[in-house]
């Protein structure tokens, strides 16, 4: 069996009404995507299907970590992972392209079809839901969580050549808007 087979709902047999399953994803499921954007993780759907006449709702939450690569030291780091969301399954005759079965909101499935496959879903709801920058938490003496030493293989500029550099034109800094931006850039980044 497959790993996204573990996360199809035969709907078919069920009768109307609210329907509970639990889905764990582990680092066989991340890896099943071999999209190198999640290194591994565990986490836990929990998932409501109800069933109606001519449609199937269902209301997903989504807990747990994954492994990511620290977009500032290049480590792997540890990020929590929470989503909220709903899926409406409808159903049609047409044959529909991959593309055309599933826009986020609405996944298409056929009349003749008994199987609702989760897996893709679930593996772009854990994307969706990591912050756009992806670093490692501060530890508790607020000191960055990052190696010490990959950011300073990264650094570009010592600190004693940067100020060197700005000295004689701090006035001419100060007066242009563009240098203030970059100041900030780098405060931000130490």
């Amino acid at each position: 069996m497959s790993v996204e087979r573990k996360y199809d709902i035969a709907y078919k047999g069920l009768g109307e009404g609210k329907h509970e399953f639990v889905f764990g994803m582990d680092n066989g499921f991340f890896e099943s995507f071999a999209n190198p954007e999640v290194l591994g993780g565990e986490a836990t759907a929990e998932v409501t299907l109800e069933k109606l006449p001519a449609s199937l709702m269902l209301t997903v939450g989504i807990r747990g970590q994954v492994a990511v690569e620290c977009d500032r030291c290049l480590g792997e780091c540890s990020l929590p992972v929470e989503f909220e969301g709903n899926l409406t399954v409808k159903f049609t005759d047409e044959q529909l392209t991959e593309s055309e079965r599933y826009d986020g909101e609405v996944m298409w499935l056929g009349y003749n079809d008994g199987v609702l496959n989760l897996a893709q879903y679930l593996y772009e709801s854990v994307i969706l839901s990591l912050p756009y920058q992806r670093v490692h938490p501060e530890g508790e003496d607020g000191a960055a969580g990052c190696n010490p030493e990959m950011l300073e293989k990264f650094s570009i500029i010592s600190q004693e050549e940067f100020d060197r550099l700005t000295g004689p034109q701090e006035q001419e800094m100060a007066d242009n808007p563009e240098w203030e931006k970059l100041r900030k850039l780098k405060e931000e980044m130490e």
